[in-house]
């Protein structure tokens, strides 16, 4: 018999498939409602939005189908919990395969993660943003899709988009910044230097620096 998530997403553009997989994410709580466009993600969105925030290195990358929901299943070592879980490791699964799958009449099982989704390898070492998990499914994502996942890359920290806009229209009250905070906050495009990103995040968390509005959006 053809498994019945074979055909599930077959025949559709990139897209229309983004599109329907945000739309079921919707509605199963893993994401705020953004219609089913990505909308860009800022410093700001990306620690109010976040249930869980880290820094860890990828030991396991694998996939599967749980009730006919494909998901890729992500295991890190922690370096850093910031927010949210607390241990050595942490196992997150987000939706899609890493790999369309062959069935037995010679078909293909085309639920993949959407181009936009994070990727990961094993090996390496990552600052996440994290929504919270889905209500019905378990899956969750990072913020912004590609935008809440920093890979360290020649010694800095830089998500898929080159963290372009990532300090854009951001406020923050300056007698709270490190001179190597003021500096990074002028960066328009290119990685970050960890230590100093990790740490803005971490005082801004512990400080409650958005719920205090000493953070915010330029108005």
């Amino acid at each position: 018999m053809r498994h019945p998530s074979a055909s599930l997403f077959s025949g559709m553009t990139l897209p229309r498939l983004l599109g329907v997989v945000l739309t079921y994410l919707l509605g199963m709580g893993s994401v705020p409602a953004e219609g089913t466009t990505v909308k860009h993600r800022d410093v700001v969105d990306l620690i109010a939005l976040s249930e869980v925030i880290l820094v860890g290195t990828v030991i396991s990358v694998t996939d599967g189908f749980d009730h006919d929901l494909p998901f890729t299943e992500v295991t890190l070592t922690v370096a850093e919990t910031l927010r949210g879980v607390a241990g050595s490791s942490y196992t997150f699964r987000q939706f899609g395969l890493l790999a369309p799958r062959p069935t037995a009449d010679g078909r293909s099982r085309l639920s993949v993660s959407p181009d936009g989704w994070p990727r990961f390898k094993t090996g390496e070492e990552v600052f996440l943003f994290l929504y919270k998990k889905g209500s019905a499914t378990g899956l969750r994502t990072t913020v912004g899709l590609l935008q809440g996942k920093f890979t360290r890359v020649d010694g800095g920290f830089v998500n898929e988009i080159a963290n372009q806009g990532l300090f854009h229209k951001v406020w923050v009250s300056p007698a709270l910044l490190t001179p190597t905070e003021q500096k990074m906050l002028k960066v328009k495009i290119g990685a970050l230097d960890p230590s100093t990103f990790v740490s803005f995040v971490r005082r801004a968390i512990e400080n409650r620096w958005i719920e205090n509005g000493k953070l915010d959006h330029v108005r």
